[in-house]
C-alpha cells in the first residue's frame, strides 16, 4: 500500500470518515489509532512486534525517568532540614547518573534494533570481503531480514520525545493508547516528517470538527504533493537512467546534469511524500 496508491488513498478517506463520524469526541483519537495499527498490520504483518517494542519501551522510560526525579525532588522536599547542601546536590546527582542510565540503555536498544534490521547485511558483506581479501574462509551467515515500515521515523521520533522528558521539556504520557498513536501515526509512518511530541500530540488527542478550509488545504497540499512525486521525480528517474546508461557515449556535461537532476529528483520524491502525508494530516 504504496503512498501513490488508489489503496493507500481509500484507506485515508475511510480513516477520515471514521475520525469525523465517531459520536464520542472526546475519543476520536482512538481511531486515529486504529486506522494506524491497520494500517502497519497490513503493510508489516509480523513485523509490527519492532514497533511495539519501541512502543512500549518509549513509554515506560519517561516514566522511570520523572518517577525517580519526582522521589528525589520529594526526599529533599521532606529531609529539607536534615540535609546539607552537599548532600542534597549529590541526591540530585545521584537521581540524574540514574536517569542518564536509563535514557542511554534506552537508546541503545532503539537505536540497536534500527541498525540491526538496516546494516547488518551490509557489515556482513564488508566483513566477508575484508576476510576474504586477506585470504580467510568465509561463509554467509544466513539471516534474512526485512526491514520494518517506517522505522528510522518512528524510532528518531520515539528517541526525540525520551530526550525531551529526560530534559524536563515535556511530561510524560501516561495513557498509553496516546503515545502509541504519537509513535504509529499513519500518514506520516512511511516518509515522515518526524515531529516534535509537543508540536504533534496535543494535535492528535484533541477532538475536532469538519472543517471545509482544513479539507480545501489539505487536498490541495495532496495535489502539490503528487505532482511532485509523479511529474518531477517519476519523470527525471527516466532522464537519470537513460543518460547513466549511455554515459561512455555522452559527454561530461551530460553526466554533470544527471547530477544536478537526481538532486532535484531526490527533493522532489521526498517533499512531494511529505507533503501528501501533511495533507492527509490537515484535512
Amino acid at each position: 500500500m504504496g503512498i501513490i496508491s488508489i489503496q493507500f488513498f481509500a484507506f485515508s478517506a475511510a480513516a477520515i470518515l471514521l475520525y469525523y463520524l465517531f459520536p464520542i469526541k472526546k475519543y476520536q483519537w482512538t481511531v486515529l489509532l486504529a486506522a494506524s495499527y491497520a494500517y502497519y498490520i497490513l503493510n508489516c504483518n509480523k513485523y509490527v512486534v519492532y514497533i511495539l517494542a519501541t512502543t512500549i519501551t518509549t513509554y515506560l522510560a519517561p516514566l522511570i525517568i520523572e518517577k525517580i526525579t519526582d522521589k528525589n525532588k520529594n526526599y529533599i522536599k521532606s529531609h529539607s532540614d536534615e540535609l546539607t547542601k552537599d548532600d542534597k546536590k549529590q541526591l540530585k546527582l545521584t537521581a540524574k547518573k540514574k536517569n542518564r542510565a536509563v535514557l542511554t540503555l534506552t537508546l541503545l536498544l532503539n537505536f540497536g534494533i534500527l541498525a540491526f534490521v538496516k546494516y547488518f547485511g551490509f557489515c556482513a558483506n564488508a566483513v566477508g570481503f575484508l576476510m576474504e581479501a586477506v585470504g580467510l574462509h568465509y561463509t554467509d551467515p544466513q539471516l534474512s531480514l526485512i526491514v520494518p515500515l517506517g522505522i528510522s521515523f518512528y524510532t528518531f521520533q520515539s528517541m526525540g520525545y525520551v530526550i525531551d522528558v529526560y530534559r524536563g521539556k515535556v511530561t510524560a504520557e501516561r495513557n498509553f493508547g496516546k503515545l502509541a498513536l504519537f509513535v504509529s501515526f499513519f500518514p506520516q509512518i512511511v516518509q515522515g516528517p518526524i515531529a516534535i511530541y509537543s508540536d504533534l500530540a496535543h494535535q492528535l488527542y484533541e477532538s475536532r470538527r469538519f472543517s471545509y478550509e482544513n479539507f480545501k488545504s489539505g487536498g490541495l497540499l495532496m495535489i502539490c504533493g503528487m505532482l511532485k512525486k509523479l511529474v518531477i521525480a517519476d519523470r527525471a528517474v527516466l532522464l537519470i537512467n537513460h543518460i547513466t546508461a549511455e554515459s561512455d557515449s555522452l559527454g561530461g556535461a551530460y553526466s554533470l546534469f544527471a547530477v544536478l537532476l537526481y538532486a532535484a529528483q531526490l527533493y522532489a520524491d521526498f517533499s512531494g511524500g511529505i507533503d501528501i502525508c501533511r495533507g492527509i494530516t490537515e484535512i
